[in-house]
């Protein structure tokens, strides 16, 4: 994992339960308003057990790659569906199964 800064990697395996998402270098980045929005349907307590995920919103389709510290975070999310993965090269794959644009159809 490469992350944008020693603060997000720090954060990522010593801090708080977080969301990180890939930046445009693919570099992973602590998502705050993901956290934030998570923590808020989700309060915890939390247990430390990174996951890589990936999040198809229910409106366009866009499936996205996150890394969580916490799988729980995503729990419930409302507006996307949720699919977690052991290790980064997992969900990678599944995600380039869906093609260059990474939509999911409905049999996602």
């Amino acid at each position: 994992m490469t992350f944008c800064n020693p603060f997000d990697e720090t954060l990522a395996s010593e801090g708080p339960p977080a969301i990180f998402l890939p930046d445009r270098e693919g570099l992973l980045r602590f998502d705050e308003s993901w956290t934030r929005d998570a923590w808020g349907r989700n309060p915890g307590p939390h247990v430390f057990s990174p996951a890589w995920g990936l999040v198809r919103d229910h409106a366009t389709r866009f499936v996205t790659l996150v890394l969580v510290t916490s799988p729980g975070l995503l729990e419930g999310w409302p507006r996307a569906d949720v699919r977690l993965y052991a290790t980064r090269e997992e969900a990678e794959s599944a995600r380039r199964a869906l093609g260059t644009l990474s939509l999911a159809g409905d049999a996602w």
